[in-house]
């Protein structure tokens, strides 16, 4: 995983992202609303982007402080416009080393990006305090099944039951999947809304004119006549 790459086309799509991610915007509501307390000491966001959780948290919430972790550093001006009292640390969520526990870890739509999710959540487990919960959401197996057949380095994405067996020494609380289908007019468009989300972060490889003709013909049309595309959200809490 190009780490370099990830972050150059996030940072590209930081302008587009807000008006595009619509379903990241959903889960992130979706996974705050999770949450049984409003109240905490400390919280920590992995994978911040513009402050779709960060949002949520700080207008829901109650904390002593926020730390927001992300690699792309122009994501700070977003933190800082929601509240300065968030404090923005521009690192790889996977370098980043806390010196302080946490009452409550949340990420959204970020961890599919961690190179080894078993390692990493291995890793967090020390940094969560006793009592605290672990709340997140990743995507399933079917998610952008559409764009199976275009890629040649796609995402892993897991299995809800191989997800349950990277979760030892964890309280599952919550385990939920769902599915989201988006719904475009033409495959260009399909493109078009993954360029603008910064989700095409895994290669830098660009097509030609015979690549984009055949992804235009090949691409699966629905019953509605229109080009969908399938989002697989899986909703996780944790709790040690």
């Amino acid at each position: 995983m190009q780490k370099s790459l990830i972050k150059k086309r996030f940072s590209k799509s930081l302008t587009t992202y807000c008006d595009n991610a619509v379903v990241q915007r959903k889960m992130a509501k979706e996974l705050v609303s999770m949450l049984e307390k409003k109240n905490y000491k400390n919280i920590l966001e992995l994978g911040c982007g513009t402050g779709f959780v960060t949002a949520e948290l700080v207008n829901g919430t109650e904390f002593e402080s926020y730390d927001a972790v992300d690699m792309v550093l122009e994501c700070e001006s977003y933190l800082k416009k929601i509240s300065p009292q968030v404090n923005f640390i521009c690192c790889d969520i996977e370098d980043f080393h806390p010196d302080k526990t946490y009452d409550l870890i949340i990420s959204n739509a970020s961890l599919q990006w961690v190179g080894e999710l078993s390692e990493f959540m291995e890793k967090i487990k020390p940094v969560l305090k006793s009592g605290g919960s672990f709340v997140f959401t990743l995507f399933g197996e079917d998610n952008f099944k559409e764009m199976a057949q275009f890629v040649t380095n796609p995402l892993k994405y897991y299995s809800v039951s191989e997800l349950k067996e990277m979760f030892f020494g964890y309280k599952i609380d919550i385990i939920m999947e769902t599915t989201e289908i988006l719904e475009f007019e033409t495959p260009k468009d399909v493109l078009k809304h993954i360029k603008n989300t910064g989700v095409n972060a895994l290669s830098d490889t660009r097509w030609t004119k015979s690549d984009l003709k055949n992804f235009e013909e090949k691409y699966p049309i629905n019953a509605n006549g229109k080009c969908s595309l399938t989002y697989q959200p899986i909703y996780i809490k944790l709790e040690i």
